[in-house]
């Protein structure tokens, strides 16, 4: 989708020039859209023409296998794109403002799904509930949600003023999030009573996490080096890591692992279908 996005992107700005034939004016310097379609040309026409190669190639490959996107799926995708607008006629409106039609757009998601039935048909692949264990064994830990605290940050920059705020935390017990909103020299700290959210494990630096999760809720941290100044955190509350789940997950696994397999394969098809073929470049 991200070489769909540049193309709109181009359209866009060809469509809306200063000019009938002008996209900028540079210190009274015309930019046209002639300049334009050149350093397009020159930057992206390799490319291009060698991802078209490709994927007319692949084309012809799935029609020798007899392989074809599922219908139902093309709309699925479609309709996942258009869920990201407030209604499917608003979505529709701004594929035509880039010389988009519905139609360009199912055509593109088709040809992208045939091409990977292709891949799937003429490499063999396939995700067995073993691969996928494996896959889950291997990855069990990332899989799970990790524990995590909810980090409440005075932030100063002198060790002097983190002294200050840790002996009033300690001696006559402030209150945390009022004493971050008066001293932190963060803005956003100030502004949300010293609140940093929920952190997962793996977010912090080291030494910082492993004072911050050997804290139960309440607790506090003493005086803490963090980038250019000093930090006290206060955990508000914790909640428990929860471990991965191999059923609940496995359907989405075979996919991944799927996918990553077609990724792999995909240039190596190609290249196969490049030795075969006829292919002449016009100059």
């Amino acid at each position: 989708m991200k070489k769909l996005i540049f193309a709109a992107a181009a359209l866009a700005l060809l469509a809306g020039g200063v000019k009938a034939a002008d996209v900028a004016v540079v210190n009274g310097q015309k930019l046209t859209r002639e300049d334009l379609t050149k350093k397009l040309w020159w930057q992206y026409a390799a490319q291009g023409l060698s991802e078209m190669i490709d994927e007319r190639l692949l084309l012809e490959e799935a029609g020798r296998l007899g392989v074809k996107a599922d219908a139902r799926e093309v709309e699925a995708r479609y309709n996942s794109l258009a869920a990201n607008y407030p209604d499917k006629a608003a979505f529709e409106t701004n594929l035509r403002s880039v010389g988009w039609s519905p139609a360009d757009l199912k055509a593109l998601i088709t040809r992208q799904l045939t091409i990977r039935a292709t891949v799937v048909a003429a490499r063999k692949l396939s995700v067995t509930d073993a691969d996928a264990k494996t896959f889950f064994d291997a990855n069990k830990e990332r899989l799970g949600s990790p524990e995590t605290v909810k980090l409440s940050q005075i932030f100063v920059k002198t060790k002097a003023q983190a002294d200050d705020a840790y002996e009033l935390l300690t001696s006559v017990g402030a209150d945390f999030a009022k004493l971050s909103t008066l001293k932190s020299d963060d803005a956003n700290l100030a502004k949300n009573n010293g609140s940093l959210g929920y952190i997962s494990k793996g977010m912090l630096q080291p030494e910082i996490e492993k004072a911050v999760f050997a804290l139960n809720p309440g607790q506090f941290t003493k005086v803490t080096p963090t980038g250019n100044g000093f930090s006290v955190f206060k955990v508000e509350e914790r909640k428990a890591g929860v471990a991965a789940d191999f059923a609940a997950l496995k359907e989405d696994i075979k996919v991944a692992v799927l996918n990553q397999a077609i990724t792999q394969s995909l240039p190596q098809l190609a290249a196969e279908l490049r030795q075969k073929a006829k292919i002449e470049i016009v100059k």
